[in-house]
């Protein structure tokens, strides 16, 4: 498993198990309900992601995985401009995400074109995971990184 993914999961990981002690060092203040249950959802989804880009993702995967984290920057930027008692947790939230695009977008242009099997089960995992990832980058990347990607012969 890469260090990127073992990073992304355990973060997952943390944020669901452990919700409180995140959200008082993000806002200084007790969790409440609402806050506990949304950082729980976005652990979970950094969890998958994490384990949908283990092994040897290819850099269409990694590029998909870098769309979401922006996502996530906006959703959190937009919570720090229309709540201010969460806009110290949206902003460093925000700051996480931002931190997981960026690093996910470097290894997308490091990464292979292809990610390279290794044993059949495998090989199964790593083809249904690419086809998925062809799937949705056609309908949601913008132009300029579609183009990048197929030039690179990706998609």
């Amino acid at each position: 498993m890469n260090r990127f993914a073992v990073l992304r999961a355990g973060y997952g990981a943390l944020l669901l198990a452990a919700p409180d002690p995140v959200i008082r060092l993000y806002t200084g203040h007790r969790a409440d309900q609402l806050t506990r249950a949304v950082t729980r959802v976005l652990g979970g989804r950094q969890l998958v992601q994490g384990i949908l880009t283990a092994g040897t993702p290819g850099a269409l995967v990694l590029a998909l995985g870098a769309e979401v984290d922006l996502a996530h920057v906006a959703s959190m930027l937009g919570l720090a401009v229309l709540d201010q008692q969460r806009r110290r947790a949206g902003l460093v939230d925000a700051a996480a995400a931002g931190a997981f695009a960026i690093a996910g977008a470097i290894l997308a242009c490091r990464a292979p074109m292809q990610p390279e099997p290794t044993a059949d089960a495998c090989t199964r995992r790593l083809a249904v995971r690419q086809t998925a990832a062809t799937w949705i980058a056609r309908r949601t990347l913008p132009a300029p990184i579609r183009q990048w990607l197929q030039d690179r012969r990706v998609t």
